[in-house]
């Protein structure tokens, strides 16, 4: 044994001979007054207390501890919203779950707002809608070659909009000239050139007539060469000018053809219209001067004079008169050029028979394997959302139920 149990036996040895109240040594005097100064005044529950607790004993501590008189009552536990908060553990699944979902999201929405692949060898067919229908016109050539191939027979003065495939959208919708103030005398006109299959090209021109006959207006002239080399045709139509839109937009709109470009030309002629105008009036005001003269002459000389001057008058106002006549009649009318040209058959992609397995072909194929994978792996990511959602919860709610259960235990204590 220890010296320090040998200690602690001897004090337990003395308490006990003091509480006998046998004698002790000299040198435990101390130890035994204080030995009978905790017995004289001991701490004592009281009789409640003592009853509650028997009571509690026999019904095994159901039942809150009453209160022991000069005891603080216990400082009541926090129930702060740190109890029922999620704990980052379960936030994880949720998360994930959430991030998935904006991924797939993102992937949809991006894939849905690509533009799909247009086949270079064909070119995209164009609708608009016009007074006549619908208008079918797809590009078939660029703009310059177009802009080349379609003569115009307006002078250099008149201001023309031309169009290649741009165009053909708009090839439908009537006149493309700026519209004029009232009152301007302007002279329009146009130039379309179309495409269609040779066996086609007949039927095409015929439809022109219809057109034009529908449009109260004329050909012109017209050549057309059908066959398999050298088929085509050529018009020079005239419409009145308040037709010039629909008629446009009808030729365009010819069945088996295509819009391959469109030249519109406008001029205004106010000015020329005006001056003719003019002219052809003081023409007229000095024949009448000379026809007053001539009735007052009486000299041979003078007579020859004056008829001499009226031959000039008249012929200056036949002159200004088919002059006004013919900006009139050009402002009135509209002339069209159209040209039908024999469309090439489409380039035939060759066919390839069978073919070794090459680099290309396995990186395509492993691009492939990997989109499906993502693909399959989204949707199954966005179906285990949910479950993850809610396996958190229960945790959470379980967790939250025992925390409780042990405070109210605690409690009780």
């Amino acid at each position: 044994m220890s010296p320090r149990d040998d200690m602690t036996e001897h004090a337990l040895a003395v308490i006990d001979q003091t509480l006998a109240g046998d004698p002790v040594a000299a040198a435990d005097a101390d130890l035994a007054e204080l030995t009978l100064l905790l017995a004289a005044e001991p701490p004592r529950p009281s009789e409640a207390f003592t009853d509650a607790l028997d009571a509690r004993v026999a019904s095994r501590f159901d039942g809150p501890i009453p209160a022991v008189e000069g005891d603080a009552p216990p400082a009541p536990r926090r129930r702060g919203l740190r109890s029922w908060r999620l704990p980052g553990w379960l936030l994880a699944p949720g998360l994930a779950g959430l991030a998935g979902v904006i991924v797939a999201v993102v992937i949809v929405a991006g894939s849905g707002s690509s533009s799909r692949p247009v086949a270079l060898d064909a070119a995209p067919a164009v609708h608009s809608t016009a007074a006549s229908g619908a208008v079918r016109a797809p590009a078939a050539q660029s703009s310059a070659s177009a802009s080349a191939s379609a003569p115009s027979s307006f002078g250099a003065n008149g201001s023309s909009a031309s169009a290649a495939s741009p165009s053909a959208a708009a090839a439908g919708s009537g006149s493309l000239t700026p519209p004029s103030a009232p009152g301007r005398q302007v002279i329009q006109g146009a130039s379309l050139s179309l495409s269609a299959r040779p066996a086609r090209i007949p039927d095409v021109a015929r439809q022109v007539f219809a057109v034009v006959a529908a449009q109260h207006g004329y050909v012109d002239s017209s050549n057309v060469t059908s066959g398999a080399g050298d088929a085509g045709a050529q018009f020079m139509l005239t419409v009145p000018s308040a037709n010039l839109g629909p008629a446009m937009a009808a030729l365009s709109a010819l069945r088996g053809s295509n819009v391959v470009s469109r030249n519109d030309v406008s001029q205004d002629v106010t000015g020329r219209v005006g001056g003719a105008g003019r002219r052809l009036a003081d023409a007229r005001a000095l024949r009448s001067a000379l026809l007053r003269k001539l009735a007052l002459a009486t000299t041979t000389t003078a007579i020859d004079s004056l008829h001499q001057q009226i031959r000039d008058a008249d012929a200056s106002i036949a002159s200004d008169l088919a002059t006004l006549r013919g900006l009139q009649r050009q402002v009135a009318n509209s002339q069209i050029q159209l040209t039908v040209a024999a469309a090439s058959p489409p380039p035939v992609a060759p066919v390839t028979h069978g073919g070794g397995f090459g680099i290309g072909r396995a990186l395509h194929s492993a691009g492939r394997v990997l989109v499906v994978a993502a693909g399959v792996g989204l949707i199954a990511l966005a179906g285990l959302v949910p479950v993850a959602l809610l396996v958190a919860l229960a945790a959470w709610v379980a967790r939250v139920i025992v925390h409780r259960r042990r405070e109210q235990a605690l409690d009780l204590v």
